[in-house]
């Protein structure tokens, strides 16, 4: 009986430090993935900025044709 008792010790040791040993490492990987996940949305803010920054130079740029190709056509008008 006393050896039984041993074994049964032993194999729940054993269990419980592969548990301990898989805990630590699934904290070590939630820990990865938030780092991960935090440098993707700053990645992903900078090229929003980026991209509102663009669509603004080039909504200028439209509205600058757009009276441009107004006055032209108002301008052509005339002359007809």
């Amino acid at each position: 009986m006393d050896r039984l008792e041993k074994e049964l010790q032993s194999y729940a040791r054993a269990k419980h430090q592969k548990h301990d040993a898989f805990m630590k490492a699934f904290d070590a990987w939630g820990k990865e993935m938030e780092m991960t996940l935090n440098q993707l949305e700053k990645i992903n803010e900078m090229l929003f900025q980026q991209f509102q920054a663009n669509m603004s130079d080039a909504e200028s740029f439209f509205a600058k044709k757009e009276k441009q190709f107004a006055r032209m056509f108002r301008q052509g008008g005339e002359f007809l």
